[in-house]
């Protein structure tokens, strides 16, 4: 079956929204960033008074777009469940949901009359008429009855008594997501069109009195409708508290490596008793001795001097694989021949200090496969380098 008009404009709508708040959440989050950075900065410079007033904005930020979160999933919701949405609304179930509306805003305005009565004394008889809907003959002049009529007419429909399983107005979960949105449109942080078109959607399928108790959030008790806790604390315009803002300024400069607060404050240096006496041990065994030794924790000096000794005796007992007496472990390699220079010579100090020796290229038929001298020609090498 395909979907109605209705439908169509409601998931057209729906689909051009959520990519737009997810929009907004983006461009958010990089003012966010943007705002830190400049935070960091000025806690760097020691202007804690401009950073703690400017980090408002950055709460104030983040708490819009944790509240553009929650419209969105419930936007996602709605539109998952379009079809399920219209068909109620559109039918007798939906004519119930919107009477059962009025009836409860009826109640909530009569509740406000009475509040607002300056003594405990009987309302006017006039005053049922205010309302407007005709239902003077409906609410008496404040007696029990009034009362106990005014109990059933929240819980009755069509002159049947609601059951445990016909509690919401559509459907739990479409009718809290309506009462959001309606709710957070009047105090969205942002000004969306697409908002404004899906909130005048919801009143054609929800009545304008549900969208006028959702606004306020004064659903009768009876109904068991409320807009969530956390969707009302995030558009609740107060200023944020002390520790809220100790604990922004305070992540703000760990995050970038500012010293503030209890980090800001300097240690001054370790008592010699906790300075580790192996350190220097190690420095000094480094400095003089064949091969630097780190001694393990807890070890004391003598130890590490053992130790050393016990290294320099192994390797004189057995020395480095491939080092021979009256051979040097060094080798000089001419540089290869190139256009400006077709025959390079190194020249290096003879052993008295007083000449230079001149170091053949290495021959391209004494050489291996792999480009290295073979040994003549490294002996050869040796030995110049020796006189």
């Amino acid at each position: 079956m395909p979907p109605t008009p209705q439908t169509t404009k409601l998931t057209s709508t729906l689909h051009l929204l959520i990519p737009r708040l997810r929009l907004l959440q983006k461009k958010s989050t990089a003012s966010s960033v943007i705002q830190r950075r400049e935070l960091s900065q000025l806690l760097a410079e020691n202007k804690e008074a401009s950073a703690r007033i400017r980090v408002e904005n950055v709460i104030a930020t983040d708490i819009a777009v944790e509240v553009m979160e929650m419209v969105e999933l419930y936007c996602e919701l709605i539109l998952a469940r379009a079809n399920v949405l219209d068909q109620n609304a559109f039918s007798e179930k939906g004519v119930e949901a919107r009477n059962r509306a009025k009836e409860a805003w009826v109640l909530e305005m009569r509740r406000k009359e009475q509040n607002s009565s300056p003594g405990p004394g009987p309302a006017p008889a006039g005053a049922a008429k205010k309302s407007g809907f005709g239902l003077g003959s409906i609410f008496g002049a404040g007696s029990k009855r009034e009362e106990d009529t005014l109990s059933t007419a929240t819980t009755s429909v069509g002159g049947g008594v609601l059951g445990a399983g016909d509690a919401a107005y559509i459907d739990s979960a479409l009718d809290e997501a309506a009462a959001a949105i309606f709710y957070a449109y009047p105090r969205f942080p942002s000004d969306v069109r697409e908002l404004t078109i899906l909130r005048g959607l919801l009143a054609d399928r929800y009545g304008k009195e549900f969208m006028t108790l959702a606004q306020d959030d004064r659903f009768p008790e009876a109904d068991g409708l409320r807009v969530p806790e956390r969707l009302v604390k995030g558009l609740r315009v107060r200023p944020p508290s002390q520790e809220l803002v100790e604990s922004y300024l305070r992540e703000i400069a760990r995050a970038y490596g500012v010293p503030w607060g209890r980090e800001a404050e300097t240690l001054g240096e370790a008592p010699t008793e906790f300075v580790d006496e192996d350190e220097d041990a190690g420095a000094g065994a480094g400095a003089g001795g064949d091969l630097p030794v780190t001694p393990r924790k807890g070890g004391r000096p003598a130890d590490a001097e053992r130790r050393m000794s016990e290294t320099a005796e192994l390797n004189r007992a057995t020395p480095p694989r491939g080092l021979q007496s009256g051979k040097s472990p060094v080798s000089v390699a001419p540089p290869g021949p190139r256009s400006d220079n077709p025959n390079p010579r190194v020249k290096v100090p003879d052993g008295n200090g007083k000449g230079e020796t001149e170091v053949q290229p290495r021959s391209p038929s004494k050489t291996t496969k792999g480009g290295i001298p073979e040994l003549d020609e490294l002996t050869r090498r040796f030995a110049a380098l020796k006189r």
